[in-house]
């Protein structure tokens, strides 16, 4: 659903906003979510996280700064990832122990573990808000 924005003084809720702006550390309104997606991909639901809309993940108490919006996985490549993953783990052995460490994990949405049975996610985020957050919304 394609949502035509108002003309308006308010800047475009875009990449240089919420990565770079004063909406970087800002934790957004589900409607700035939104607003990202629109103003950017034409797609109101563009940021599509654990397998909901952001409708959806924002009613379960999801949220994410700026810049989460922009760095975070989306689903679609989020579940190609947790394939390949799954896939090598599961040409192991079966008495192979195994750990898959992303350093650039962040809020750990990238879904490897849905695809596997025997993996954790946990954040190592230096960012104290970012590492707050992310047990939070898990």
């Amino acid at each position: 659903m394609k949502e035509s924005r108002q003309a308006s003084d308010e800047p475009p809720y875009d990449r240089a906003l919420l990565l770079h702006g004063k909406k970087r550390n800002e934790l957004l309104t589900l409607e700035e979510v939104r607003r990202y997606g629109n103003d950017s991909f034409s797609d109101p639901d563009y940021i599509r996280l654990y397998g909901m809309t952001p409708p959806q993940w924002y009613a379960r108490g999801i949220r994410v700064l700026g810049r989460t919006a922009v760095e975070c996985t989306r689903d679609p490549l989020a579940d190609r990832i947790g394939r390949d993953v799954a896939a090598v783990a599961a040409s192991l052995p079966s008495e192979t122990p195994w750990l898959v460490l992303d350093p650039f994990a962040g809020s750990c949405h990238a879904p490897a573990g849905s695809h596997s049975s025997s993996t954790l996610t946990y954040t190592t985020s230096p960012d104290e808000t970012l590492r707050c957050w992310t047990g939070r919304s898990t």
